[in-house]
């Protein structure tokens, strides 16, 4: 069972949404620092969400991010995408490409250990609300990062150095993203420089 507080203040992309073009950048800001925060104490904890996005961050009383839906959340250190290896593997199996396939399989797994998708939370914040990945079911999505290591663009009004953390989030390599709790870290210097 898992008992969390009362967040009378709706989803996060609501609230993005509803005040879209009057969410200050300060705003943003912070959530970005309390959704990496409550990311990191999860990947301390050895927990992986693996539904991480604005709808399933609620905002508490006093406008704070809590993290919520822990459905699809897992203990394990590598999640395997058996769907998006048969969507692209399956064609591959029987030609001489065998050990391109177990690298790439090898290479795909490890992409989904580390939490990259902070990167499409902080993008929605500054989106305010909007959709990621228009046009594209989640299969095609996960699909062209893997496939094509496409990455969106950040919207226009996002800090050159909060962008330069979410790139750091999209690292092709899973070896040279940073964790979640360096992440946060990034992401409070951000702030505290601001304020300066």
């Amino acid at each position: 069972m898992l008992v969390m507080e009362v967040c009378p203040n709706g989803s996060l992309v609501s609230y993005l949404r509803k005040r879209r073009g009057n969410v200050p950048l300060s705003e943003k800001l912070r959530f970005a620092i309390e959704a990496s925060d409550g990311l990191a104490y999860l990947e301390k904890k050895l927990c992986i969400h693996r539904d991480i996005a604005a709808r399933n961050c609620l905002l508490s009383a006093k406008f704070e991010i809590k993290i919520s839906d822990f459905g699809m959340s897992d203990d394990k250190v590598i999640v395997h995408d058996d769907t998006l290896e048969k969507l692209l593997l399956e064609p591959l199996k029987k030609t001489a490409f065998k050990e391109h396939l177990r690298n790439w399989r090898f290479e795909h797994e490890v992409f989904l250990q580390k939490m990259s998708v902070l990167g499409v939370l902080v993008w929605e914040i500054y989106a305010e609300g909007a959709e990621p990945y228009p046009g594209l079911t989640r299969l095609q999505t996960r699909a062209k990062i893997v496939v094509q290591n496409y990455r969106m663009e950040m919207p226009r009004d996002t800090p050159k150095s909060v962008a330069e953390v979410v790139y750091q989030c999209w690292e092709r390599d899973p070896a040279r993203r940073p964790e979640m709790s360096k992440i946060f870290r990034m992401l409070k210097e951000i702030g505290e420089r601001s304020k300066a």
